[in-house]
C-alpha cells in the first residue's frame, strides 16, 4: 500500500493501480474503502470484471449474499474467462444449499483454472495457488456430490 501511495499523482485516476489498490484493501480487511475504489472505478469503467468480482466478496462480507452473487455474476459475464467470480459463486451457492449451482459453478472454476493468468491468479486468489484453488474446487464439488 506505501508503494501505491508514493506513486505520482497522476496514477492515483489509473485503473490498474486503483484495481490494485481494492484488491489489498479488500485482502487488509478495510471493505468499505475497497468497496469505494471499486464503485469510483465502475464509474469509470463499468466493464470492469476485477472490480466487479471484488465488490461481490465485500458485499458477501457485509451479508448482502444477493448483491455478491449480482456482481460475481456481472463479472463472469463481463469476462467469461475469469475463473474466480465462478469459485465465489459456487462457494455461496453452497453454503446456501443450492447444489446444483454450486456444481455448475466449481465445474466451470475448475475448468477454467487450468487456464488462467498467473498474474490474474496472485491478484485475486486471495494468496492461494492454481493448484490450492483447484483443490479448494474438487473438494467442493465432491462435497456437494459432484465430480471427486
Amino acid at each position: 500500500m506505501e508503494v501505491l501511495r508514493a506513486l505520482p499523482a497522476a496514477f492515483g485516476t489509473d485503473a490498474d493501480a486503483q484495481l490494485l489498490r481494492a484488491v489489498l484493501l479488500t485482502n487488509s480487511g478495510e471493505l468499505a474503502e475497497a468497496e469505494n475504489v471499486c464503485r469510483r472505478l465502475l464509474e469509470s469503467d463499468e466493464l470492469n470484471a476485477g472490480a466487479h468480482y471484488l465488490l461481490a466478496l465485500c458485499r458477501e462480507q457485509a451479508g448482502d449474499s444477493r448483491a455478491a452473487v449480482d456482481h460475481n455474476q456481472a463479472a463472469a459475464y463481463l469476462d467469461p474467462g475469469f475463473a474466480m467470480p465462478h469459485v465465489h459463486l459456487g462457494l455461496v451457492a453452497r453454503r446456501a444449499g443450492d447444489l446444483e449451482t454450486a456444481r455448475r459453478e466449481l465445474e466451470q472454476a475448475w475448468v477454467l483454472l487450468s487456464r488462467e493468468d498467473a498474474a490474474r491468479i496472485l491478484l485475486f486468489g486471495g494468496g492461494f495457488s492454481r493448484h490450492a484453488l483447484a483443490e479448494l474446487c474438487r473438494a467442493e464439488l465432491a462435497a456437494c456430490g459432484g465430480v471427486s
